[in-house]
């Protein structure tokens, strides 16, 4: 099931970036939540949340490429909001196993 959710958020993250679609972001953000809560294995999740602040940094750099930058700036934005709701569903993660422990 966690294979599925992160094809069809890359999907959607995809699909966003070329066609407007309603509630296209709060589809991304959910997908991103649930890839964070069940798809990032606990000894993974330090490098999940470098590569979400990684690709916050880099998401609108690609902008001056011509042709194709305005579409890997709005592809890589897109991935961005997917893995940043995972990233907030990782820190939240790490607070519950805090307070259980």
């Amino acid at each position: 099931t966690t294979k599925i959710i992160r094809l069809v958020a890359l999907a959607v993250a995809l699909i966003a970036a070329f066609v407007t679609f309603p509630y296209a972001v709060l589809t991304m953000i959910i997908l991103g939540l649930a890839v964070g809560f069940i798809g990032v294995p606990e000894d993974r999740r330090m490098i999940y949340m470098i590569t979400a602040i990684t690709l916050t940094s880099v998401a609108g750099s690609l902008g001056s490429i011509p042709v194709a930058g305005d579409y890997l700036t709005a592809i890589l934005t897109n991935f961005s909001i997917v893995i940043n709701a995972g990233a907030v569903a990782v820190i939240l993660l790490i607070i519950w196993d805090r307070i259980t422990e």
